[in-house]
């Protein structure tokens, strides 16, 4: 039988992130599945005047015109049997490749529907710049609806909006998918901490608009409130943010591995309003085995949260519960358990081959 063969395009992975640890995570998947994998992927960090130029020529993410070019020749010179595209941003190069490769499965991975993610943007502030970016993200995404061979979403909020809006369904729904960095390492499943003087709360988070609003407006709504608990912000980039650092709520920023603040922290806090997708720190906590108290927009796509977590509508909502002490404290092995059966690696990659499996 012959091996077939995949092009993965993406920007340049970067793990310290969710979204970046999740794109790691399909990608060493697709290498499993398929016999040979080759990866084309260019820098997401470039200037302001270079992103709107690209922008202007219906190119997202960093990509441009130079790189679209090169996956084109790539695409040329090796036979692949199937493209993956990692972003919906990517629907300008997914029409070229099916024009000149009819032959060649074009799949797109939705982190989010991008279209929504904007507009979730423009409520936090407006800013001129990015209702060029809707509009470039409105043709990207249509394109894509209407060249790509296969649509994967990440949940069912997300493949209702792909109908609604491109008037196409999404071929599966696959959820946040992460590799087991715990095995074999997790504490005994008790919940002693519940009897600690002082709790330690975490969030987990880089610095980008949705995760900013988030911390913000727990620092001024909730932090305050909190008896006997200090709150940990952990993430690439939240050094800035210093100013919202109090008695109960510390501001750590970039860390080279979250895993020891993990191991201390007695539950993941989640105050997310804004985005789209999923919240791929919400499965991260889990995989370490913590409660998460959070918002349900934070929880969007996730299953049975109240076996493994807290849902939390209002500022109230927040106090009450980390106050009240009601949840899990330390170890939650509901939450663990949660991870392996619904979001890790082994767990989801039958469902890949299926899909995949031209």
């Amino acid at each position: 039988m012959k091996r077939k063969t995949c092009l993965y395009i993406n920007f340049a992975l970067d793990g310290n992130y969710g979204g970046g640890k999740f794109n790691e995570t399909m990608l060493e998947m697709l290498r499993e599945l398929f016999g040979e994998v080759e990866s084309m992927t260019f820098p997401a960090g470039i200037s302001k005047g270079k992103l709107l130029r690209n922008t202007l020529g219906g190119y997202l993410n960093g990509m441009d015109a130079t790189f679209a070019q090169s996956v084109m020749r790539q695409l040329a010179a090796k036979r692949y049997d199937l493209a993956f595209l990692a972003s919906s941003n990517f629907g300008k190069l997914a029409k070229a490749i099916k024009a000149a490769h009819p032959e060649v499965k074009v799949c797109v991975l939705f982190n989010n529907i991008e279209l929504n993610f904007i507009k979730s943007q423009l409520s936090t502030g407006f800013k001129p710049q990015l209702l060029l970016t809707l509009a470039a993200t409105y043709f990207s995404e249509r394109n894509v609806a209407r060249h790509a061979d296969r649509l994967i979403v990440l949940n069912g909020r997300e493949a209702g909006e792909l109908l609604r809006i491109y008037g196409r369904e999404a071929d599966a729904i696959i959820p946040i998918i992460l590799k087991d960095e715990c095995a074999g390492a997790m504490p005994p499943a008790t919940a002693a901490a519940s009897g600690k003087a002082r709790l330690t709360g975490m969030f987990v988070g880089s610095h980008f608009y949705a995760n900013a609003h988030a911390v913000e407006w727990f620092a001024r709504n909730v932090a305050p409130q909190l008896k006997d608990t200090e709150i940990e912000v952990v993430g690439k980039g939240f050094e800035a943010e210093r100013r919202l650092q109090t008695g109960t709520m510390r501001i750590v920023g970039t860390v080279d591995s979250v895993a020891e603040h993990y191991a201390k922290a007695d539950f993941v806090i989640a105050p997310i309003f804004k985005g789209a997708g999923m919240k791929v720190k919400v499965a991260e906590a889990m995989m370490y085995g913590k409660t998460v108290i959070g918002t349900p927009e934070a929880f969007e796509g996730y299953r049975d949260a109240g076996r493994y977590g807290v849902v939390c509508r209002t500022a109230a909502d927040f106090i009450e519960a980390i106050n009240g002490r009601a949840f899990t404290c330390g170890y939650n092995a509901a939450a663990r358990a949660c991870f392996l059966e619904n979001y890790e690696y082994n767990s989801v990659k039958g469902k890949v081959a299926r899909l995949l499996n031209f």
